[in-house]
């Protein structure tokens, strides 16, 4: 179960218990998992924000709330995310993401806004997202703002 991938200890245990293992017995079986270095929470949370980050191109505070779910101590969870995010610029994996989402220009206030939410969702700052769509939008949705 563990050779695959790398695995956080909650998913080993629930993993566990849906094969039909006893919760009491689970928990051993996982608390000595991490003993012996097999299951290691640091190590899957390094995975996990690398793949959200290079793959899945995922802001950083998405990345820090799924790992939070995941149950990834707090401290774990910022360092594996700003090691995973050290060679990638925030702007240029907005504009990326962006670039997936639109072929052309921004052409009405309803497309912004539905962009505007969706790059809120993916994890970006609301700031970086704002900038990044105001200079993909046409001057004729710029000059109704006006």
């Amino acid at each position: 179960m563990v050779a695959g991938r790398e695995l956080f200890a909650a998913q080993v245990r629930a993993r566990l218990i849906r094969q039909g293992f006893a919760p009491d017995s689970a928990d051993n079986t996982v608390h000595r998992l991490c003993q012996d270095g097999a299951v290691d929470n640091r190590r899957a949370a390094a995975a996990y924000a690398r793949h959200a980050a290079e793959i899945k191109s995922r802001g950083r505070r998405r990345t820090l709330r799924e790992l939070g779910e995941l149950g990834v101590d707090t401290n774990d969870a910022k360092s594996a995310v700003d090691a995973a995010y050290a060679g990638l610029s925030d702007t240029a994996l907005l504009g990326r993401v962006l670039s997936r989402r639109l072929a052309g220009q921004i052409e009405t206030r309803a497309q912004f806004r539905r962009l505007y939410g969706a790059l809120l969702r993916q994890g970006f700052e609301g700031s970086a997202v704002v900038a990044a769509l105001k200079a993909r939008t046409s001057s004729t949705v710029r000059a109704d703002d006006e």
